[in-house]
């Protein structure tokens, strides 16, 4: 019976009823008040898309990528710029001027 396989495949997938649809929709009410009805559509799928992390235990990590030793690492290496600059800056912006010709 192949074929009645293909159609019971193509039929038994859709969902019955148009809860998370409706789910949805409820959600963006809850952000579309009447006091920010000209939230832009970019900023609105922002916020609910910020709403469902917030929801699933992600949320917002403002200090990512700011480990006491990355922070630490690029103080180093702005230390070690500031030693690079040549005591006579004369002789210094004169090799510039050679390089470029």
């Amino acid at each position: 019976y192949p074929t009645i396989f293909a159609l019971a495949m193509d039929i038994l997938p859709i969902q019955g009823s148009a809860v998370p649809c409706e789910r949805v929709f409820s959600s963006g009410k809850e952000t579309t008040t009447a006091r920010r009805n000209q939230i832009s559509p970019e900023l609105m799928e922002a916020l609910q898309m910020l709403k469902f992390a917030v929801r699933k235990g992600k949320g917002l990590n403002f200090t990512a990528g700011m480990a006491r030793s990355v922070e630490i690492s690029e103080l180093e290496a702005l230390a070690l710029d500031e030693t690079l600059i040549p005591e006579d800056i004369m002789a210094f912006i004169a090799t510039l001027h050679a390089e470029e010709e």
